[in-house]
């Protein structure tokens, strides 16, 4: 009588080329399943490059932020630019003359410094001025008219504004005399003036301020004694 060989397990019946044909299949579709996976994962993580924008356009973008971080800049230096109306009154005592004048300044756009601190910078002046003598020797009264830059040094940190001014230019006189006892032979002048005063108000509209003002003809004729002013002068900027 035959005995039956006992079952054997799924696994046992393949043969030796049915098993390594089947590990070697599993590990091809396992790392299938891992590059599909893989590809899943980069596909959803993939985020598109930003548009490309032409250099140019980049350059434009550039430029519009700087002006728009330099715009509050610009309009205190505008408004630091208006011109300004001055009056002021001078005497030399030395030879009995007194001056009332008037003068027109305009910014010139030229600044060195921090807008917001210490700072040169240029103006432009233009005047008119009557002189009087007072003198008990022919006296004579004339006009002045002159033209001349304005360096200015001030401190712009608060609303109140110290700054000291210096100057040099030309004038021109319609008279040669003031008395007998005051010959200055050219109506031609050179004028040269340093001074100091102060800016205030909330919009920085008014100022005060001293000169210290020397005309002579610069040696070109003689006599040449020169007239020396003490001046102070009120300005209003529009």
């Amino acid at each position: 009588m035959c005995k039956r060989a006992p079952a054997v397990a799924a696994g046992s019946c393949l043969t030796g080329q049915q098993r390594s044909t089947s590990s070697s299949v599993l590990p091809m579709r396992r790392h299938e399943q891992e590059a599909r996976q893989d590809r899943r994962v980069s596909c959803s993580s993939f985020h598109p490059p930003p548009p490309w924008r032409p250099a140019w356009q980049q350059r434009v973008r550039r430029t519009v932020a700087a002006g728009l971080l330099a715009l509050p800049l610009c309009l205190a230096a505008t408004a630091r630019a208006a011109p300004a109306v001055q009056l002021g009154y001078g005497f030399d005592d030395g030879h009995d003359v007194q001056k009332a004048e008037v003068a027109m300044l305009w910014d010139s756009g030229f600044a060195w410094g921090n807008p917001q601190g210490w700072q040169v910078d240029l103006q432009w002046e233009v005047n008119v001025a009557r002189w009087r003598s007072s003198s008990d020797n022919q006296p004579n009264d004339l006009w002045e008219f002159g033209a001349s830059p304005v360096v200015r040094i001030a401190w712009w940190r608060h609303t109140w504004v110290p700054f000291l001014e210096l100057s040099v230019g030309p004038r021109l006189l319609t008279s040669t005399h003031t008395s007998a006892n005051h010959d200055i032979s050219t109506a031609f002048q050179f004028s040269e003036y340093a001074g100091i005063g102060l800016t205030v108000g909330k919009d920085r509209r008014f100022t005060a301020g001293y000169r210290f003002q020397h005309l002579s003809n610069g040696g070109i004729k003689d006599p040449n004694p020169g007239t020396t002013f003490h001046v102070i002068y009120l300005r209003y900027r529009f």
